[in-house]
């Protein structure tokens, strides 16, 4: 009963759509022709610039990489003859020296703090000078600390931190901890721009 309700009006109303939108293409081909072209034009635009923006992304990724790796192998190089120096000083009984070495250090852009740990755990000199005397509370370096050889630690918000034994004739003397947050080398605008 359903199907007789249906009126022969309401199934040729697709075709009837379909014949005006066929019979205004072939009234106005040139029309058609350019607004069909203009909106190719404009769909490969958009789809160039996306795959622009996302091979900027890509090479932007790659160099934040690289430049951490750098900036890691970079202070890793620095932790060794900061450590010659610490070694001297100690041996010689001078951690005045020491402490005036790490501090003047830490002055340069970007170092966070330094830390010299004896083989308890506790802080002996630091550039944070509530530090002294407390027990390191962080287990990514009490963990480094157990190694014979330089650990490069990464940390959140970018942080490199190195921890380095501090060697005697023949037993560690201390460890020295140095905790550096490079700049951000591509900033979130570096995308937005255009070249």
């Amino acid at each position: 009963m359903n199907e007789m309700n249906v009126s022969p009006d309401m199934e040729e109303k697709p075709e009837k759509k379909s014949s005006a939108f066929s019979r205004f293409v072939k009234r106005h081909p040139l029309f058609t022709a350019i607004v069909c072209g203009l909106i190719a034009v404009v769909l490969m635009y958009f789809a160039k610039d996306l795959e622009g923006n996302l091979a900027k992304k890509a090479v932007v990724e790659a160099a934040s990489v690289e430049l951490q790796d750098n900036n890691k192998a970079m202070l890793k190089l620095i932790c060794k003859p900061l450590v010659w120096s610490v070694r001297s000083e100690m041996l010689r009984e001078n951690l005045e020296q020491v402490d005036l070495l790490i501090t003047e250090l830490v002055k340069e852009k970007n170092f966070l703090y330094i830390h010299l740990i004896d083989s308890n755990g506790n802080v002996m000199l630091s550039t944070n000078k509530k530090m002294e005397g407390q027990p390191i509370d962080n287990g990514e370096i009490e963990e480094a600390m157990l190694a014979d050889s330089t650990v490069v630690l990464d940390e959140a918000d970018r942080v490199i931190t190195v921890v380095a034994p501090v060697m005697g004739y023949d037993k560690r003397l201390s460890t020295l901890v140095l905790s550096y947050q490079p700049e951000e080398a591509f900033g979130t605008d570096f995308l937005k721009k255009k070249h």
